[in-house]
């Protein structure tokens, strides 16, 4: 409503009050009572307007403020839509924005087509239950040309963020951190910044995000018969080339095929024919490995060498045997059996 708008509209207020309206009047109890402006047949419901001392009431015959709307809602010529409902079908207060939507005081809304393309938003707070408190956003287009009813269930599912208490969620309805975002997140300029005061520009690529130096080497045999973890020596009948381990103690080890190394060096190109023929054997880091019990049980700590099992790798405890067949140091534990274990590879 425009300025010159509210101007009449108080005139016309001020005019209906001289014209005839009740003057305030004190009852014996001594009670101010409020004056219609518009008495129609005397009813609240047909007597909406009502002055009290210098506030305006709209279906209240004591508003408490410049205006009170009591039960009802406020539509600013399209612009916005204000909505305080809150009965047995509705515990939420609303704003509506856009005037596509209207709350209809019974836990729906109505939507107003008006056969273009439009989009609605709508702020709520939810004023019972556990998250009692929370700020709810929805965000949706209309159907084009046509009216229709929408229930609390469906503008759930256009929820976009919410806020509860301290969290702001995106994409989730229960947010557990400060920040939680269920989906992707992109900064178009600048960086994350950490809380030791470091920002990072550039993120990680899969092929850098590992714990642990690799080159890519040959193998002995067919490529698909290796795996993560496995237990790699250098192959003796073919100069340059490795083979799964399957001898105890044996001083050719040599690496542990990685499961993702963070970097991996290579004789070649990646894109040379060769590489496809190749595997990522992990000399430095931490890396998983194959291993098993059979020389006992494995322990955070324990030197491990080769075992008689192919690519597995088992406690070392001869330590006569044990200098140069050592590929690294456990950072898991195996009770019994065989797994796969974090192990820090230090050839020794």
């Amino acid at each position: 409503m425009s300025r010159y708008g509210v101007i009449v509209w108080l005139g016309l207020v001020l005019l209906a009050v001289s014209a005839g309206a009740q003057t305030a009047v004190t009852t014996s109890g001594g009670t101010t009572n409020a004056v219609p402006v518009f008495t129609g047949s005397g009813t609240v419901g047909n007597s909406p307007i009502y002055i009290l001392g210098g506030n305006v009431g709209i279906g209240t015959t004591s508003p408490g403020a410049s205006l009170s709307v009591d039960s009802g809602s406020l539509d600013f010529d399209n612009f916005g839509f204000v909505s305080s409902f809150r009965g047995p079908g509705n515990s939420y207060t609303n704003l509506l924005l856009g005037g596509a939507i209207s709350d209809n005081g019974n836990g729906s809304y109505t939507v107003h087509g008006d056969g273009g393309s439009n989009y609605f938003a709508a702020i709520r707070m939810d004023n019972q239950g556990g998250n009692a408190g929370a700020i709810n956003f929805y965000t949706f287009h209309t159907i084009s040309g046509s009216n229709y009813t929408l229930t609390n269930a469906q503008l759930a599912s256009y929820e976009r963020m919410s806020i509860v208490g301290s969290n702001v969620g995106i994409g989730t309805t229960a947010p557990a951190y400060s920040l939680d975002v269920s989906g992707q997140i992109r900064t178009s300029s600048g960086g994350i910044v950490y809380p030791d005061g470091t920002m990072q520009v550039t993120a990680f690529i899969p092929a850098n995000c590992g714990a642990d130096y690799a080159e890519s080497v040959g193998v002995s045999g067919r490529r698909e018969q290796y795996g993560p973890g496995d237990l790699l020596v250098i192959d003796p009948d073919h100069a340059g080339k490795f083979l799964r381990s399957d001898q105890a103690y044996s001083t050719m080890v040599a690496g542990i095929y990685s499961t993702k190394p963070g970097f991996v060096g290579r004789l070649h190109p990646a894109s040379d024919p060769a590489s496809k023929a190749e595997v990522p054997m992990a000399m430095v880091g931490r890396v998983p490995t194959k291993v098993s019990a059979e020389n006992g049980p494995i322990h955070v700590g324990d030197l491990l060498v080769t075992s008689t099992t192919m690519g597995y790798a088992m406690k070392g405890t001869d330590r006569s045997r044990m200098l140069g067949a050592v590929v690294g140091k456990a950072l898991g534990s195996l009770d019994s059996g065989k797994g796969v274990i974090e192990v820090l590879v230090t050839l020794q």
